[in-house]
């Protein structure tokens, strides 16, 4: 249940966190040149009323069907949603979250009815004129109905908010919110819910307590504050380093061990946002725009003119009303094992020879959070300077738990998100921390591949198995079935990872791959794309092979849908033998439809190296 609610929110919070850039800027202009801004200009406020009732919901609703079908269910997304734009009088925000994946969905499902029934030549017109007539219908149904809906309902939803406002009822709302947030729902809630909201209020009162719901900080500072100066060991230990991300860099996921390490501190945190928000329904304040990340500076930056101080104020109260409690619990439960959870034990982790010889073949590390940006970037980071006096040249990065890259080896990611990261890739290793700063199962991973010095020799191919495998053009680990959700440079990316994977190529020969798709798509026809690097990149090609990603449902190559995306890497004019390798044994239409669908990565393997 845990997960389908956080994929949900993923999917409402997708929405909207690819142009929070966008909100901030309107937000800015806001702030700026508004009549009660901080430098008042009437030319350039004629600026803010047109990006949020068409620039904002149009970003929303491409993005949103973008999310569902690629780039022809983004341009559907955002016919649709311009409908229900002009149908109301009010910001079509939510609209727009329905609309833009509802109209993709939509276009989607005829694509695959008419898949394979179009007659050669006819495509570009059907696949333009369909997007165009579908789209024009669903903009009218949007215009004449769904739009003085959606209206209605976005106007209830301002309402029941200006309602817990003036009765002093909002602070309440803090009892839903504080748990969501630590059970990683923070993104969902703030950018798939709240900032919409949030946004409408602002033009017509100026300013709106609804961004400072989730993103205040103060909570979690007190929270902070209160373990680095009555915690106990290692919670303790890592509490000042915590502050600083938490407070100062607004990745507020870096307190959420704190609490779940002691539930009963989930009290603070309400008492603490509640006391913030009941300050600023008295003061009348609030902020111009969304505060992404949630830290003390997007405060600040984002307080209308005459409210600054306010705001920074309500971030002292709330941190003050939690520390205070939160001491409070602290010091009356005080024990010498009072640590996370995951640390209340740290043996010297032994590497046994199995361990060892799998971490030899370790190339790529990924830590994963909900939205790939804030706490996975962290911990990335902080394990690459880690393990750089070990010199083995991994790659180690971070990305949503949601897009975990093809040639991932290990994935690393908190505790609530481990299912998701095992259902996105089943295949690869996961290490579920709770603690990106400091966790016994990093310790654990850092021992594995410090340990690789000495297991090199003893797990190296002898020279028959390395000329045996050097020689596969084609092996079983650079087949990949059952690829979902990628427009046709993700399928480019994933195909040149897997050939980065096998040994054929270098890094570089992926951004290669990219280069030559601009100049002429690698479409072949028949569901087939074979990316290739350019011309130049023959210096980054270590030896002639192939990958092939399959997608059952297809990627949009330009108006053509592939099933099957080749990645073709060849050592000088080997890559021409490789191409009539690959059309002689494609060339039966049942053997094609077959491996366009199945589950089994041999099957590919056999037809390909017959």
């Amino acid at each position: 249940m845990r997960d389908k609610i956080q994929n949900f929110g993923r999917a409402l919070s997708a929405m909207v966190m690819p142009n929070i850039g966008a909100f901030i800027a309107w937000g800015l202009i806001t702030a700026l040149f508004i009549p009660t801004g901080w430098f008042p200009n009437e030319h350039l406020a004629k600026l803010v009323s047109p990006m949020l009732t068409y620039m904002l919901p149009l970003l929303i609703g491409y993005t949103a069907g973008h999310n569902v079908a690629g780039v022809r269910g983004g341009v559907i997304g955002a016919i649709a949603t311009a409908g229900v734009i002009v149908g109301t009088d009010v910001p079509m925000f939510i609209g727009a979250m329905i609309m833009g994946p509802l109209a993709a969905w939509i276009i989607k499902q005829f694509d695959k009815a008419v898949e394979g029934k179009i007659r050669a030549g006819f495509e570009m017109l059907v696949n333009n004129f369909s997007l165009g007539i579908i789209g024009m219908l669903l903009a009218i149904v949007g215009y004449l109905s769904v739009g003085g809906a959606i209206s209605w309902i976005t106007e209830l939803f301002e309402s029941g908010v200006v309602y817990l406002k003036d009765n002093n009822m909002l602070p309440l709302v803090s009892i839903f919110i504080e748990p969501a947030k630590v059970m990683f729902l923070n993104n969902a809630i703030n950018h798939g819910i709240l900032t919409p909201l949030g946004s409408v209020q602002v033009q017509e009162f100026g300013e709106s307590i609804i961004f400072f719901l989730e993103s205040n900080p103060g909570p979690g500072f007190g929270l902070l504050m209160a373990y680095w100066i009555f915690g106990k060991g290692t919670a303790k230990s890592s509490a000042p380093g915590a502050v600083l991300i938490q407070f100062i860099g607004g990745i507020h996921e870096i307190y959420y061990p704190y609490v779940l390490s002691r539930p009963i501190l989930i009290l603070p945190m309400i008492l603490g946002a509640s006391s913030s928000i009941l300050f600023m329904t008295l003061a009348h304040a609030g902020l111009i725009g969304p505060i992404s990340p949630g830290s003390i500076i997007s405060v600040i930056i984002m307080s209308a003119s005459g409210k600054m101080l306010i705001n920074v104020a309500a971030v002292l109260i709330a941190a003050t009303v939690t520390f205070l409690t939160s001491a409070l619990i602290l010091r009356r439960s005080a024990k010498e094992d009072d640590v996370l959870p995951e640390n209340r034990f740290k043996p010297k982790h032994k590497v046994d020879a199995e361990r060892a010889a799998a971490a030899a073949k370790i190339a790529h590390i990924v830590f994963a959070c909900d939205a790939g940006m804030g706490s996975s970037a962290l911990g990335a980071t902080r394990f690459r300077k880690r393990v750089e006096s070990l010199g083995l040249g991994l790659k180690i990065d971070n990305s949503s738990v949601n897009s975990i890259p093809a040639d991932a080896d290990v994935v690393v990611c908190q505790q609530g998100l481990a299912s998701r990261a095992k259902g996105n890739a089943p295949s690869v290793r996961i290490v579920a921390i709770n603690n990106f700063l400091e966790d016994p199962a990093l310790d654990a991973l850092y021992e594995e591949l410090a340990s690789r010095k000495d297991v090199v020799a003893a797990v190296a191919p002898t020279e028959g198995e390395a000329a045996k495998e050097s020689s596969g053009v084609l092996v079983l680990s650079s087949i990949k079935v059952g690829a979902k959700g990628a427009d046709k440079w993700e399928a480019i990316s994933e195909a040149g990872a897997l050939l980065v994977k096998g040994g054929y190529v270098k890094m570089d020969y992926v951004d290669a791959m990219m280069e030559r798709e601009k100049v002429a798509t690698t479409y072949l026809g028949m569901g087939i794309a074979i990316p290739h690097g350019t011309q130049n990149a023959k210096r980054d090609v270590i030896r002639t092979g192939i990958s092939v990603v399959q997608y059952p449902e297809g990627v949009d190559f330009d108006g053509e849908k592939a099933y099957l995306v080749i990645g073709i890497a060849g050592v000088g004019d080997e890559h021409l033998e490789l191409l009539a390798r690959v059309s002689e044994a494609l060339d039966d239409e049942q053997v094609l439809e077959k491996l366009k669908s199945t589950t089994d990565p041999a099957d590919i393997y056999e037809v390909l190296n017959a």
